[in-house]
Order: structure tokens, then sequence, then C-alpha cells
């Protein structure tokens, strides 16, 4: 049975509702981006939320900028997609229909975000990426991980 998706307006409310200091502005019919401030442990993060119906979020930090360590064996950045100079953060398992457009991305975007960025302040600290998820072999002419 195919998810019923939430409509844009349906999304932008919710935001507004469980995440009051975000900002939205429409990027298209059904798209919009939310941009705001989260404070996992010990930093805050300005992050951005790009969302179009029936794509898969996507979610990206603004400021400051992710520290990346080249030496790292899990990569210079962990549990990203994209290139390393602009990169969206791993926040679910497209294989494995963790996240689907009937959810709303207040609910699930938005504390996976936090759960994202909690882990990667323990990875600054320690080096090890402690949040589970899939590590897929790397290689070096690869930019794009997870």
């Amino acid at each position: 049975m195919r998810a019923v998706f939430k409509t844009i307006e349906e999304q932008i409310t919710a935001m507004r509702a469980d995440w009051p200091l975000f900002r939205v502005r429409k990027a298209g019919p059904e798209s919009a981006i939310w941009t705001g401030e989260l404070k996992p442990q010990f930093s805050a993060y300005r992050i951005e939320v790009r969302y179009a119906v029936g794509d898969s979020p996507e979610v990206r930090v603004i400021a400051p900028e992710l520290i990346r360590m080249p030496e790292n064996p899990e990569g210079p950045l962990p549990h990203i997609y994209g290139p390393l100079t602009d990169p969206t953060l791993c926040l679910f398992d497209p294989a494995t229909d963790e996240w689907d457009g009937s959810m709303l991305l207040s609910r699930t975007t938005i504390p996976w975000t936090i759960d994202w960025l909690t882990f990667y302040e323990f990875w600054v600290m320690t080096k090890k990426w402690s949040g589970g998820g899939r590590h897929p072999e790397r290689s070096p002419s690869t930019e794009t991980q997870q």
C-alpha cells in the first residue's frame, strides 16, 4: 500500500507548530526551505531543510562549518551525502524505507538532525562515529558517502 504524502502546506503547518523559531519560504508549489537553529549538546547549529513533496528531505548545516578530519578511517566527515564542500546529512537509510512523504518533517527530520548533530559532536571529540548506520567502503576517488 502506497503512503499518502503530506502536502507542503501540512508540512509547513506542522513545522510552525513544532518548531516555531524556524523560518520557511516556499521554493515552488510543492516545496519549501526551512532555516533554524538547533543546539543538541555543546554548540548551536544553523541548519537548512529543503523538501519537495515526493522527494527525500535534504538537511545541511549552514553554520558553523562542520569539521573535517581527512585522516579519520570513517572518512573526513561521516554519514553525509554529496561533496565535502556541500554535504547533506545522512539521517535515515533510504534502502530500508525509514522515511516517506506521509511523515511529518517536524517529527522525524528535525529530531533526527538533533541526533546526527549529537553524534557529530561526540565524533569530533572521540574520532569514532557512535550513531550506527551503514558505512560503505570509501574509495579515494569518491566524495560521496553516508
